[in-house]
C-alpha cells in the first residue's frame, strides 16, 4: 500500500488525476483497505478477472460505484477484465496469417469465443462494464463480436492489430479503443520483423479516430511508464530517439491525443466551465506547439484532483 502511495504522487506529479487498476488480483480488498489508510491522490477505477467474477456479482460489484467504505467517490468499481488472446512478443496473439518459420502458430485465444460471450453477457446482467484484451487481428474480431451479441459496453484493450473491416466496428458498437501509444514505438522493429506478412494494420490509432471510434489512451503500467506525455508525444509523433516516424500515416494530431489522455476520451473532450470537475493540469509550456522531445519532457507546475492540489512544483 505504501508503494501504491508513491506511485500516486509520481503519477500526479506528472499530471495524472487517475487511472485504471487491473490489477490481476482480487481488488476490491485492497481499494477497500487503501482507502481506510487515507489514499486520496488519484481517481482509481480497479478491475474484475473472469475468476472472481462470481463473487463480484455476489457482493453486488457494479461498474461506477464507490469502492464500499469510502466516503469519497475517488474509488470506484470498473470493469470486467478478461483476457483474450497472448502477445506479439510470444507470437501468442491470435491472428489471421501465421507467424513467420511457424506454419500451424496463428496464435492463440485463451477465451473461446462462447465463453467469452457468457462472461460478457453475465458481466453487463450484473451491471458491470467489460475490458477485453485484444491483441491480434482475430481476438479483435471475436471481441468486437461479443459486444455486438451482448450488447456489453466498454473497451477492447490494446487493438494493436485490428482488420481494416473491423476498424469501423469500434464506433458502430460504441466499444471504446484503450491504447498504449507508446507500445507502438517498442514494438516497432518487432512489429515490422513478425507481423510483416499480416493483412490487419498494427496500432492504428488515426484510422480509430478517423472512423469516429473513443480513443483511450494508457501506458500498461509497469510495463511501460506511467507518463501520459510519453503516450502523447508516440501518438503525435510516432517516433522517439531521433528515428524516422513509424508508420506516419497512423498519427493523430496533438488535439486528439489530448482528450484522448482525458477520463471521457477522444470523443468526449474535457471541458474548463463552472460547475465541471476540477482535475486541472498546469504545464510550463504549450503541448500545441511543443516538438517531440519537449512534450515527453513536459514539465508539470500544479496537478488538481477535484480542485485540491495533489502536486506542485
Amino acid at each position: 500500500d505504501r508503494a501504491v502511495e508513491r506511485m500516486a504522487r509520481a503519477a500526479a506529479a506528472r499530471g495524472l488525476v487517475g487511472l485504471v487498476d487491473l490489477d490481476m488480483t482480487w481488488n476490491d480488498e485492497p481499494w477497500q483497505r487503501r482507502v481506510a489508510r487515507g489514499f486520496d491522490a488519484l481517481r482509481v477505477s480497479y478491475g474484475t478477472y473472469p475468476q472472481d467474477l462470481d463473487r463480484a456479482i455476489a457482493e453486488g460489484l457494479r461498474t461506477g460505484d464507490p469502492v464500499r467504505g469510502a466516503t469519497t467517490g475517488l474509488v470506484r468499481v470498473g470493469p470486467l477484465k478478461a483476457i483474450t488472446d497472448g502477445s506479439l512478443g510470444t507470437r501468442t496473439a491470435a491472428c489471421a496469417h501465421h507467424y513467420p518459420g511457424e506454419v500451424d502458430n496463428h496464435g492463440l485465444l485463451t477465451i473461446p469465443p462462447d465463453e467469452l460471450v457468457d462472461l460478457m453477457t453475465r458481466a453487463t446482467a450484473a451491471g458491470l462494464e467489460c475490458a477485453i484484451h485484444a491483441i491480434g487481428d482475430v481476438a479483435n474480431a471475436y471481441a468486437l463480436d461479443a459486444y455486438a451479441r451482448t450488447g456489453a459496453v466498454g473497451t477492447i484493450e490494446h487493438a494493436q492489430l485490428v482488420a481494416h473491416a473491423d476498424i469501423p466496428r469500434f464506433a458502430r458498437l460504441g466499444v471504446s479503443a484503450s491504447v498504449q501509444p507508446e507500445h507502438a514505438l517498442d514494438d516497432r522493429d518487432m512489429t515490422d520483423a513478425i507481423w510483416a506478412q499480416q493483412s490487419a494494420q498494427p496500432y492504428p490509432l488515426r484510422a480509430l479516430a478517423d472512423s469516429g471510434a473513443n480513443l483511450l489512451f494508457g501506458s500498461d503500467a509497469p510495463v511501460a511508464p506511467l507518463d501520459p506525455w510519453a503516450a502523447i508525444a508516440s501518438a503525435v509523433f510516432r517516433t522517439r530517439d531521433g528515428r524516422d516516424a513509424w508508420q506516419p500515416h497512423q498519427r493523430v494530431d496533438i488535439d486528439t491525443a489530448i482528450a484522448a489522455s482525458t477520463a471521457g476520451g477522444s470523443t468526449s473532450a474535457s471541458e474548463i466551465a463552472p460547475g465541471a470537475r476540477a482535475d486541472l493540469v498546469i504545464v510550463e509550456a504549450d503541448p500545441r506547439t511543443a516538438d517531440e522531445r519537449a512534450l515527453r519532457a513536459m514539465s508539470v507546475r500544479t496537478t488538481l484532483l477535484a480542485g485540491r492540489v495533489t502536486h506542485a512544483s
